[in-house]
């Protein structure tokens, strides 16, 4: 009569069927990443992280979108107070890449925004008759788009 128990042999090759079936379950989970909610995720992430370190070091922090190697950035400078005409110091912990699926813009595109030290937000355009928020739009090469808006307040919403 053979005991009720099992051999080190049987554990391992359990062990082994259960590791080769989680390997192909953790591969599988790869396309439920969405690049632009990912992105939009990250810029108002980041946007809120400009506006609290602004608040936090009582200083001025512009946002300006720039493309390095054909890649969109966020990046955020920082000067005594928000005035286009001052020189703005670059802030290399401040920095957002978007996923390279996702293009980037700003509405108005030629807009001017700088967290003040109090958290609000100085905007300027050149554009004749632009009323609203500024936004930021992400598009994926899906053809689908999300904005982030940015309020005068200081606050950041997704759209």
């Amino acid at each position: 009569m053979r005991g009720s128990g099992f051999s080190l042999l049987e554990a391992l090759v359990v062990l082994a069927v259960l590791a080769i079936l989680s390997g192909i379950a953790v591969l599988n989970v790869r396309p439920l990443y969405d690049p632009l909610q990912d992105g939009l995720a990250r810029t108002e992430g980041y946007l809120k992280k400009v506006r609290a370190k602004a608040m936090a070091t009582t200083s001025a922090y512009r946002v300006v979108l720039v493309s390095e190697n054909s890649k969109p950035k966020l990046k955020a400078s920082y000067t005594y107070r928000c005035d286009a005409g001052l020189s703005f110091s670059n802030d290399p912990q401040l920095v957002q890449d978007f996923p390279t699926e996702v293009q980037v813009g700003v509405n108005p595109s030629d807009a001017f925004l700088c967290f003040t030290s109090r958290g609000t937000l100085v905007f300027r355009t050149n554009q004749p008759g632009f009323s609203g928020n500024p936004e930021i739009e992400l598009r994926d090469n899906r053809g689908r788009s999300s904005k982030v808006q940015l309020l005068l307040g200081g606050g950041v919403v997704r759209r």
